[in-house]
């Protein structure tokens, strides 16, 4: 794993992006990330379809999928103990919460890209519901797909999954793609390019 790529990830979610890194914030995020080697218990499922779900036949998804021969639909996870240690350390320690927070978010970013190479397709970025104008309410569509409470997520009114560390999205397959600005449903609004970084690793464009 990369954890310079990691902490780069960590530094984005804490909204540092430009500004200046100190070396307590530095060491409280190695610590953060050896917790989360302990406590996170990744699991990630996913459904390959050629034709995509129906729910996909709108934009933004059709632009997204344009070009792929197929789709993965995913569900990730970290587990529900690093939910407890971050809410532990609410009760304890705001500041460390904060960190942990961020860094289990980075941490389980990474541990999806690498599950996703792992796979040997040629696959794009995820693309979540919510992202660029798409509704949260297609996570209740992925959940009725791949029914992940098999491995304890749940679906709250409001479409927030639990535990708070999982996501869920959609993969275009066929269509690679490097992480880059040109392609984000964002581009046009995105406050990172604003200071000259990118969301995805805190570095200058």
């Amino acid at each position: 794993m990369d954890f310079l790529q990691l902490k780069k990830r960590a530094y984005s979610y804490l909204g540092f992006r430009s500004v200046g890194k100190s070396d307590e914030t530095d060491g409280a995020i190695s610590e953060c990330f050896a917790e989360l080697e302990k406590l996170a218990h990744f699991r990630y499922i996913y459904k390959f379809f050629e034709t995509p779900p129906a729910f996909l036949n709108a934009e933004p998804y059709s632009e997204y999928l344009k070009g792929s021969v197929g789709v993965l639909i995913s569900v990730m996870t970290l587990g529900g103990e690093v939910d407890r240690r971050i809410k532990y350390y609410e009760r304890t320690n705001a500041a460390l919460a904060v960190i942990m927070d961020a860094c289990a978010s980075a941490y389980l970013e990474e541990l999806s890209d690498e599950y996703e190479k792992n796979l040997n397709l040629n696959l794009s970025n995820r693309f979540c519901p919510g992202y660029g104008g798409s509704s949260t309410d297609d996570i209740r569509e992925i959940f009725r797909i791949l029914q992940p409470e098999k491995i304890g997520l749940s679906l709250t009114g409001s479409n927030f999954i639990l535990p708070c560390k999982s996501m869920a999205g959609v993969v275009a397959v066929g269509k690679a793609a490097k992480k880059n600005c040109n392609n984000c449903a964002v581009f046009g609004h995105c406050e990172y390019r604003k200071e000259g970084v990118t969301c995805y690793g805190s570095v200058k464009k």
